[in-house]
């Protein structure tokens, strides 16, 4: 009876909604990703901290390879990048929060033009500033062979 009744409250925990920072936080996140796909400075911008870090980890046959930009060079970067990029969370991700502090870590796969580029797990961090959610840093893997088709 106990293990039914442990099940049952699992399933009732497992449906609650999510809790409102762990909303907003995925928010900033799906901010980011809709700047890059309208490549949009402001929306960046909009989401990020000024001194906010990003590592990109790119797999390859050597090994992996790792590359670090701030905003700035980040932004200018994705900016020129030619067609329309989409980047997207292949399952919704896992957040955890703590205080004014968020992780969202998530597998995700990114297209250009409709033709995936690559797949790999993103992980943002955020601070929370006053009412918003901001993205302090972000890394992510490059796995061009890592791709389910």
């Amino acid at each position: 009876m106990r293990i039914a009744i442990l099940f049952a409250a699992l399933a009732l925990a497992t449906g609650a909604a999510p809790h409102p920072d762990a909303s907003a936080a995925q928010a900033s996140v799906a901010g980011f990703f809709a700047a890059l796909h309208d490549k949009s400075r402001a929306g960046f911008e909009s989401v990020t901290l000024p001194d906010a870090s990003f590592i990109s980890l790119r797999q390859s046959a050597e090994g992996w390879t790792r590359t670090r930009r701030d905003r700035d060079t980040l932004v200018k970067s994705l900016l020129d990048v030619p067609g329309v990029i989409v980047e997207r969370f292949l399952v919704p991700p896992m957040v955890r929060l703590h205080g004014p502090s968020a992780t969202v870590w998530g597998r995700y796969d990114l297209s250009i033009d409709g033709k995936r580029q690559h797949c790999g797990v993103d992980v943002f961090e955020l601070v929370k500033d006053g009412d918003l959610w901001l993205i302090s840093n972000a890394s992510w893997t490059i796995e061009p062979q890592g791709c389910a088709q």
